[in-house]
């Protein structure tokens, strides 16, 4: 891991802002960086309609164990580049270390452990019903843009382990609405692999159907219903699916619902803001940042990509949607992502990566690149930040499929100083490099572009929860283990100021 070091970072161009602080780390390793702040002058942003003013930020102190990536940082377009690196740096610039997942309990091959298989040789374990936080919702809403049927439900495995559905009775598990009614069942029998997804739609308005999934899917509801779930009503999941009295306390495993919601078996805590109904692309996800959703706060995520599971449902969950509409429970640049049991499963530990190029620093091109084109038609009025990092498949065989979920971004509706961003879509590139032994020579690579994931249509670019794919890895061209690729993300400015990019790693086998 690097130590801070200062630095004095300028850019070429027209516009005076600031270049204050600079974080940059994949999967555990960090390298911070701090600049001494220039004069700057109020920009003018033609999406949001505001007026802002970069400002110094303050140090951040660096923590262990981070698995995402992220790139905290601020612009200043000015007309020359000094970084003096120090010799610690150098000998690892912003060069990442994966943080283990949390060790398996060892255990004798007496004690019976539900679900979990230490070794590949272990006797097989009996199917275990789950218990409270195993299985949680994940991402859900009861309205979209096809109107109030357009709904889903997430189901989401924190168990640390594979699991196989066993209902206590009846034939799976259920998933209930607050007045009683079971929307879907999860079959006994079903496994839901550890940190994958089981995804519940209304088969009568679902409109995101062709979200992408794993390799050849899409997000299809694994099981359907066609009962509509009321505007802020309560949604539990339970061991069983037998409801009536079976549908208790006990027996639930998750719950969420709004401050509307009078059935406290159907949310945690007071439950979420209630929403005015808008007919939107929206949804509400569980927080795998730890900052609830915030534009402002800056540092890394607090849980290190890992979802946020306080039992309050106004703590766990965020609420964004296309527009960044306001509409009573915070309001942020987004997109609803929903995820069945075919999609990619985050391995922010066994997919790690570097700066694209080691012997320079990570503010420095062809690792960051700010490139001042206006291209408002791209939601890139003050150009666009682009990011390029080296990706290493250390899964232990082939990645089929690839991509990346932004949990924490500065974006709109970010107020004065701070940068309003927005992922979109970007081709390969060919860019030179100097890496190790540096000094020695440079060479061209083939750095590979992502792709915004739609739908729902992103027309204002991308914001929390949005999923960017590497569409180079395939079931016919897969990432090899140890093999790396070359990527970047490219990012519209509509606004300037300190920003703050974090991404979680998805991929399948």
């Amino acid at each position: 891991m690097s130590k801070s070091f200062r630095i004095s970072v300028v850019f070429a161009g027209l516009i005076a802002m600031v270049l204050g602080v600079s974080q940059v780390a994949f999967a555990g390793g960090m390298a911070t960086q701090t600049s001494e702040p220039a004069a700057s002058n109020p920009e003018t942003s033609k999406s949001a309609g505001s007026q802002t003013k970069s400002k110094k930020k303050k140090k951040k102190k660096k923590k262990a164990g981070v698995t995402n990536l992220v790139v905290l940082g601020t612009y200043s377009p000015q007309t020359s580049v000094s970084e003096p690196i120090s010799v610690t740096t150098m000998a690892a610039p912003e060069a990442v270390t994966v943080a283990p997942q949390p060790a398996a309990r060892s255990v004798l091959r007496s004690e019976r452990v539900p679900g979990v298989h230490i070794l590949p040789t272990d006797i097989p374990e009996p199917f275990v019903t789950a218990t409270n936080g195993q299985l949680v919702i994940s991402e859900f809403r009861v309205r979209g843009a096809n109107g109030l049927l357009d709904e889903f439900i997430e189901i989401f495995n924190n168990s640390g382990a594979d699991h196989t559905v066993d209902a206590i009775s009846g034939s799976g598990y259920g998933i209930a609405a607050s007045d009683g009614v079971t929307r879907c069942s999860i079959p006994n029998g079903t496994v839901i692999p550890n940190r994958g997804h089981y995804l519940c739609v209304n088969s009568v308005g679902y409109s995101l159907a062709s979200y992408p999934a794993g390799n050849g899917t899409t997000a299809t509801g694994d099981a359907t219903y066609t009962t509509d779930i009321p505007d802020n009503a309560g949604i539990a999941l339970f061991n069983n699916n037998t409801g009536g009295a079976s549908y208790s306390l006990a027996n639930r495993l998750d719950a969420v619902g709004s401050t509307s919601e009078a059935n406290t078996l159907y949310k945690e805590g007071t439950g979420y803001p209630a929403l005015t109904p808008f007919s939107i692309d929206y949804s509400f996800y569980r927080d795998n940042c730890g900052k609830a959703g915030s534009i402002t706060t800056f540092g890394q995520c607090p849980t290190a990509g890992n979802l946020v599971d306080t039992n309050s449902n106004a703590a766990d969950f965020v609420f964004v949607d296309t527009n960044g509409t306001s509409a009573g429970a915070g309001q942020r640049l987004g997109a609803p992502g929903p995820e069945n049991l075919s999609s990619p499963i985050e391995r922010n530990a066994s997919l790690s990566g570097t700066l694209l190029d080691t012997c320079v620093g990570g503010a420095s091109p062809p690792n960051r690149v700010r490139d001042f084109t206006s291209d408002p038609a791209n939601n890139s009025t003050f150009g666009t930040l682009d990011i390029r990092r080296t990706i290493t498949n250390n899964t232990g065989g082939n990645v089929t499929r690839l991509r990346f979920r932004v949990i924490d971004i500065t974006t709109f509706p970010a107020p004065s100083g701070i940068a309003d961003l927005r992922p979109r879509t970007s081709t390969a590139v060919v860019v030179t490099v100097d890496r190790p032994p540096c000094g020695s020579g440079t060479s061209n690579v083939t750095v590979q572009g992502t792709t915004l994931e739609q739908p729902p249509s992103q027309p204002n670019g991308g914001g929390f929860n949005s999923s960017m794919s590497a569409g180079t890895v395939t079931l016919g061209t897969p990432l090899a283990n140890g093999a790396t690729i070359d990527m970047r993300f490219l990012l519209g400015i509509q606004q300037t100021g300190s920003f703050k990019f974090y991404l979680n790693i998805e991929a399948l086998p």
